[in-house]
């Protein structure tokens, strides 16, 4: 609902099961077939009830207090107007109305309270680049990797391949790697489980099984098989220094050419020792990268002066998922009594 998706416009009791609404079936015992395995089996709930649920934003006459005679018309805030019925978070601010009205043996009973669905902020490490190992393969006398504020941590600790930049030529900057094979993985399975639900649940999807021609958007998953390639040929810019975004691709490797305001993440599912992301010549990315194992980097030379990579620790704002919806404090109203909540 947070990003775009519509409650229907009441839930009923009466009505066949209507996704995302409460399974009326399930619910409660007098309406279920089971009603032993009812959600509720008091002695309230198990004969005579009939119970109907709506959604709202809280926009336009809604914004402060909840009205049963203006709970479907347009909403209006600021610019935005989101046409009656509002069911959704139209607003953007993550609150919404839910009003619950029921009838039990005769007796109605109408409640209401705004909602809010808390964000959380996922653990991500601040480095400019978390790898394996990586490779600058351009030799120009210029910055390539611009890490100031940040660091360049790789789990690799020896060998010619580990850490390859010409350090006389400042292509790193600071020019000090951190090299710890006890790095752990950036993100766990858990976490790219609540991103790929996240991105799911997005409107439009940003959720994808094949490689995809734009990675523009605050969460872009590309779920793809081990062995796929996926390839950005275009010279476009995603997202901006003040809404980066956050690309996730767990398996298969990817070839950045444009630029991209924001995080990449790549799982390595696949255990690869090889190169996993490869940063194109004249493409850029501000933010950072994360490659999970012993997975590679390769960094070529940007167009210019500027660098490939330069850390930007707005980007670091992204990984963000939901948690839990909890109750706005004061906000929880008993409303007129409606003998009919149909």
């Amino acid at each position: 609902l947070a990003d775009g998706t519509a409650m229907p416009t009441v839930c009923r009791s009466s009505a066949s099961v209507v996704t995302p609404c409460p399974d009326p079936r399930t619910l409660a015992a007098a309406n279920s077939s089971s009603p032993a395995s009812a959600n509720f089996t008091n002695a309230d709930a198990s004969q005579d009830v009939t119970w109907t649920t709506r959604v709202r934003d809280n926009g336009g006459a809604l914004a402060d207090a909840f009205d049963t005679t203006q709970m479907d018309t347009t909403q209006t805030t600021g610019s935005l107007t989101c046409p009656g019925p509002c069911k959704w978070d139209a607003n953007g601010d993550l609150k919404l109305w839910v009003q619950a009205q029921a009838v039990v043996r005769g007796r109605p009973r109408n409640l209401v309270a705004l909602l809010k669905r808390e964000e959380f902020a996922e653990a991500f490490p601040r480095n400019t680049i978390t790898a394996g190992r990586f490779q600058v393969t351009n030799s120009g006398n210029k910055t390539v990797i611009d890490a100031t504020g940040s660091q360049v941590t790789v789990r690799c600790t020896t060998g010619a391949s580990c850490a390859q930049f010409d350090a006389a030529k400042s292509q790193v900057l600071p020019a000090t790697i951190v090299q710890d094979s006890a790095t752990p993985r950036a993100m766990s399975a858990e976490q790219v489980a609540r991103f790929k639900a996240k991105a799911q649940t997005a409107n439009p999807p940003t959720y994808y099984t094949s490689c995809q021609p734009g990675l523009r958007g605050k969460i872009i998953f590309i779920d793809v098989p081990v062995g796929t390639v996926c390839t950005d040929t275009s010279s476009a810019t995603y997202n901006t220094p003040t809404d980066p975004g956050f690309f996730i691709m767990p398996r298969g490797t990817f070839k950045l050419g444009g630029t991209m305001y924001g995080l990449i993440y790549m799982g390595n599912e696949q255990n690869s020792t090889g190169t996993v992301l490869t940063l194109n010549a004249n493409s850029f990315v501000i933010g950072g990268v994360a490659i999970d194992g012993l997975g590679g980097l390769v960094v070529g030379q940007a167009s210019g002066p500027r660098p490939t990579i330069n850390y930007l620790a707005n980007a670091f704002t992204a990984p963000v998922t939901f948690g839990t919806a909890g109750l706005v404090q004061n906000t929880w109203r008993e409303l007129t009594p409606i003998a009919d909540p149909a």
